[in-house]
């Protein structure tokens, strides 16, 4: 009795929590201080003093009037998205604490994958949300410094990656806020999970890249937004694979 009535509280707090962001990641991003999405030209080189510059499609969007992120059908979507989510992780067990702080970590994340596919550029204050949060998984690692090899390591594969891209196609391979966002997920998840959320990024951006090459044309060089990518893989490790011990390979 005692286990259905905890199993319904879970449940409720879901389904409220799944309205909530549903609507609230579309009404963030659309009210998200414009200063937030300033950025250098892409063509800016290192000696470049002009200043920063806003994306043109989010200047003619606030200009008009225009939702910078249609609601409908996008609130429908998350809501749903998010329903999903906190449903399952509710079923599956764990403390409710566990529950809302996934739940924020898929919020923060969302809003990252937007603004990436929108425009390229992911605000600052994102990451250091992510960190925030990352405060809130602490006491699920048995070492103090796990949480930072974690974000370590995340910047580190990222930051390699990097520089292989360079050496290979003379162009980035991968973008400072992909970097800023595996090293904020290292953080919170640790060294494990990074490399599952890594992995898992790179094969779902790999197959979506080839995807646009084979059938829109595309370029291996072309620029993509890696977060959208990185939402399903963070999604996928939280609902599935969060501290799955037989997952050997990935024991560091």
């Amino acid at each position: 009795m005692q286990y259905t009535t905890e199993l319904i509280i879970r449940i409720v707090i879901a389904v409220v929590f799944a309205l909530v962001m549903g609507n609230g990641s579309v009404v963030a991003f659309n009210r998200a201080p414009a200063k937030w999405f300033e950025d250098y030209p892409e063509d800016a080189g290192p000696d470049y003093e002009g200043e920063k510059e806003l994306p043109g499609k989010l200047v003619e969007a606030d200009a008009m009037g225009r939702q910078r992120l249609p609601s409908t059908p996008w609130k429908y979507a998350f809501v749903g998205y998010f329903g999903i989510c906190g449903i399952y992780l509710a079923i599956r067990g764990g403390s409710i604490a566990f529950e809302l702080a996934v739940l924020c970590v898929l919020f923060t994340v969302l809003e990252m994958a937007i603004a990436d596919q929108l425009y390229q550029i992911v605000p600052d204050q994102f990451f250091w949300a992510l960190i925030a949060i990352g405060i809130a998984f602490n006491d699920y690692f048995d070492k103090w410094w796990e949480q930072l090899a974690g974000g370590a390591l995340g910047l580190g594969i990222s930051m390699a990656v990097l520089i292989l891209g360079n050496l290979l196609f003379k162009t980035g391979s991968i973008g400072g806020a992909d970097i800023k966002f595996f090293a904020a997920m290292g953080f919170i998840v640790g060294m494990q999970g990074i490399a599952v959320i890594f992995i898992l990024t790179t094969l779902l951006f790999a197959v979506y890249s080839a995807i646009k090459i084979a059938f829109a044309g595309g370029s291996i060089k072309d620029k993509n937004a890696m977060l959208p990518a990185g939402l399903a893989a963070v999604t996928v490790y939280f609902l599935f694979l969060w501290n799955i011990e037989e997952l050997i390979f990935f024991k560091l």
